[in-house]
């Protein structure tokens, strides 16, 4: 805040040299106390607006989403591939070790429906990633308000603790298209609330830390971005988060 507000000051200076040196004849007329507060009306202007943030991080679960629907995909390939709960709870254990080895969940599926006989629909693979995505439960309204943040010149950036496999997910489904960068804890080699991981953030950005607003439904990880000086904003609702922005001068109408 300090850098800012010096950068402010010698910005209202200097502008109100080039007004001096431009309208002497202006200054003149309206004497010394309207130029007091002609200066003082640069000034506040310029500092008003060298104090927004410059750049908005947000956390992916909990925040651009609502609570994942993981029944959905359950209820689906349990009925497509008629299998009982407790049919589907070994399967799925097997999935697990074959994700392991590098298969997507599409691949394991489809590859088990084959090896038991399943006859599956010609457009399966497509319902089953469409159901997949709906899972995912993307809030339609954060990404509103991500777009309305970009709209105004803001950086809009992400943050996010994920493993490989739904994190390469998340992005075949384009949810991660509106951030730059996208800082995936699983390409970081560190999640979320460890230092490290704020600390790349604010090598990944070209701004002072407290330019920058982080957002995230885990207070936790809120108070550790605080302690190196980011503007924490804990999540709990999407209104709530609207008035947060409003406060630091962002508007959202």
């Amino acid at each position: 805040m300090e850098n800012r507000l010096g950068s402010s000051f010698i910005l209202s200076y200097n502008l109100f040299l080039r007004i001096e040196r431009s309208q002497p004849f202006l200054l003149n007329l309206i004497g010394h106390k309207m130029r007091k507060l002609l200066f003082a009306l640069i000034t506040f202007t310029t500092t008003s607006l060298s104090a927004l943030p410059q750049a908005v991080v947000f956390d992916f679960g909990g925040v651009m989403t609502f609570e994942a629907q993981k029944d959905l995909v359950v209820q689906f390939l349990q009925n497509t591939l008629h299998l009982t709960p407790k049919e589907f709870s070994k399967a799925n254990q097997e999935k697990h070790k074959a994700i392991k080895e590098g298969k997507t969940d599409l691949e394991f599926w489809l590859a088990y429906a084959n090896e038991n006989h399943i006859v599956l629909p010609s457009d399966w693979s497509l319902q089953f990633m469409n159901v997949m995505k709906e899972a995912i439960a993307v809030n339609p309204e954060m990404y509103e308000l991500v777009e309305t943040l970009k709209r105004q010149n803001l950086q809009v950036a992400l943050l996010s603790n994920i493993n490989e496999r739904l994190g390469k997910l998340i992005d075949e489904f384009g949810f991660y298209a509106p951030f730059n960068p996208c800082l995936l804890s699983y390409q970081l080699g560190v999640e979320k609330p460890d230092l490290q991981a704020f600390k790349i953030l604010l090598n990944s950005l070209p701004y002072e830390a407290n330019d920058i607003i982080f957002i995230d439904d885990r207070l936790d990880n809120v108070v550790t971005a605080q302690s190196l000086g980011i503007d924490g904003i804990h999540f709990t609702s999407y209104q709530k988060l609207k008035s947060d922005l409003a406060k630091r001068g962002i508007s959202l109408k």
